[in-house]
């Protein structure tokens, strides 16, 4: 019986390289994001792009247009070009959607940075001294942390929320301007390559690094909505797929709900049934907690369409548990990048391991360690082509070398095709382990602890012993009332995988929480010292 597939995957015998179905080009190769917004905003006036879960406040397309206009206007009259950069910093607010667009319209490119890395400002100084930005954009309560961080060279500011005396808030830019009903587009300086944005990679092995996305990367935007949808996440602008959500709404004209809340899933699951949500994105610890919730019913979810699991991996038998509470619901597991996009899609719960197959305009090749083509159930590195050229890692050459070569992108990811040209992810390259000379992959771990019912979330590190190896310590959050112990994990291991390097080597560790970027990628660095932090014996 063939796999569901959202598209179809070709394999080319002659190449070894699979694809997805071609993707015709819709709009010209210079065609700037903000000239096809400001036509898209022109078919909707009256339909509601956003609606805030924070105050109620309702905004329509018209109004999008009016303030991204006059923020347009404003950057014009500061004599921003595409040359120079607009910072963005903060949480959720009525404005953010609408100086994202103005950037589009004036050709500025925004370097959009988490709020969340407030508690750590040597990474907002590490990425916005590459960037320097002539204006930024942020919440008041962050002005002057944000001030010390960039003194060195003293942007202009403007506040998204609240007030600062002597500084501008962005409510003042928002006044009718006399220009605003003769105003148009400014058009590409350098063409369709030219940067539009530049957002944050996840940061999952390492600090996060800024990524340039061009017009044209952005123009590509898939259409899975319409302007009949509802989405909602907590994933934000700095992430691809915060920004891609954002884009559906400006091209497609899909509705929005923002929250600044903590994620919580009774919330969540409140606001779905309050704003009939027909799309919601998730990564997979919000997927099981909103799946396990006592309030997640066939009732309070029935609106949902399609819900997209994105930035990990989550069970099989979860995603079944969903699917039985959302019938008339596409449950897509979705594997993808900041650099990249989306890069392949699964609605198949069958095909454990699968993040499924190719998008339109997609190209990946499976490669061995001399750079060698590889076939069918062939392990080996994943390189992607995504069909419009990649700009890089902004002011770090060393990693875009490293990562692009001869076109292709290389994220460090391992993994295969199978017969059906079903993509199969087996872990990421940086995590590559090694124990007493003996290659492993935390992820294949993970999954066999995830098979017990008690256990809610996992991550496998490798620690450091006195002989350098990394032995498989693993992190567990206990699903509530149980009382498994580690003996038991560490058993059901070793039952598992009859290798020794691939046993829980250094044992289990419970904790409550698994540390995590503001997206919900779990930090395997980060969580290694976590582990190495409980062990009774720190010499090991």
């Amino acid at each position: 019986m063939a796999a569901k597939a959202l598209f179809p995957t070709f394999f080319n015998e002659e190449t070894k390289v699979w694809s997805g179905v071609p993707r015709r080009r819709q709009y010209h190769y210079d065609c700037s994001v903000g000239e096809r917004i400001y036509s898209s905003l022109k078919n909707w006036p009256q339909n509601v792009a956003q609606i805030s879960d924070i105050d109620g406040r309702v905004v329509t397309f018209e109004e999008v247009q009016a303030w991204a206009t006059r923020l347009a206007l404003f950057f014009k009259s500061e004599k921003l070009t595409h040359e120079d950069v607009v910072g963005i910093i903060g949480n959720a607010n009525t404005y953010v959607s609408s100086l994202t667009v103005a950037c589009f319209f004036n050709t500025t490119p925004f370097h959009a940075v988490a709020y969340t890395y407030m508690k750590e400002p040597e990474v907002i100084k590490a990425l916005y001294e590459i960037t320097k930005p002539k204006i930024m954009f942020c919440d008041s309560a962050h002005y002057e942390i944000m001030k010390e961080v960039t003194k060195e060279w003293n942007p202009k500011y403007v506040t998204m929320t609240g007030r600062v005396e002597g500084v501008p808030s962005i409510e003042d830019l928002l006044k009718p301007h006399s220009m605003e009903r003769f105003y148009q587009p400014e058009v590409l300086a350098i063409g369709g390559d030219q940067t539009a944005a530049i957002l944050c990679s996840s940061g999952t092995s390492g600090n996060p690094k800024s990524v340039a996305i061009s017009h044209r990367h952005i123009n590509k935007t898939e259409a899975i909505t319409n302007s009949t949808d509802v989405f909602l996440t907590s994933a934000t602008l700095d992430w691809m797929t915060g920004f891609s959500l954002m884009m559906l709404t400006f091209f497609y004209g899909t509705t929005q709900v923002i929250f600044n809340e903590t994620f919580n899933a009774d919330s969540f699951i409140r606001m779905i049934e309050k704003y009939k949500v027909t799309l919601i994105v998730m990564p997979p610890w919000q997927a099981f907690e909103v799946f396990t919730s006592p309030l997640a019913t066939k009732q309070s979810l029935s609106s949902v369409r399609m819900c997209i699991i994105v930035g990990g991996w989550l069970s099989s038998k979860i995603m079944q548990k969903g699917q039985e509470i959302m019938e008339h619901c596409h449950i897509v597991f979705s594997y993808g990048a900041t650099e990249t996009g989306a890069i392949a899609f699964n609605i198949d719960h069958s095909l454990e391991s699968s993040v499924g197959r190719l998008p339109p305009g997609v190209n990946v090749k499976i490669v061995d360690g001399e750079g060698n083509a590889l076939g069918h159930n062939q392990v080996g590195e994943i390189l992607i082509d995504v069909g419009v050229k990649w700009e890089g890692y902004v002011g770090n050459p060393e990693d875009t070398a490293s990562t692009l070569k001869d076109g292709w992108i290389n994220l460090g990811d391992i993994g295969y095709f199978n017969n059906d040209n079903n993509l199969f992810l087996i872990d990421r390259k940086k995590d590559v382990l090694k124990y007493k000379s003996k290659d492993y992959w935390p992820n294949e771990i993970e999954q066999i602890i995830a098979e017990l019912p008690e256990v809610q979330s996992v991550c496998v590190v490798g620690v450091r012993n006195r002989g350098y190896t990394d032995a498989a310590g693993a992190l567990v959050i206990k699903r509530p009332g149980s009382d498994i112990t580690k003996e038991k994990i560490i058993e059901h291991v070793a039952k598992r995988v009859v290798v020794e390097y691939k046993q829980l080597n250094a044992g289990v560790q419970f904790v409550n929480e698994l540390p995590q970027n503001n997206n919900g990628k779990v930090l395997r660095n980060v969580a290694r010292k976590v582990f190495e932090s409980l062990m009774p014996n720190p010499e090991f």
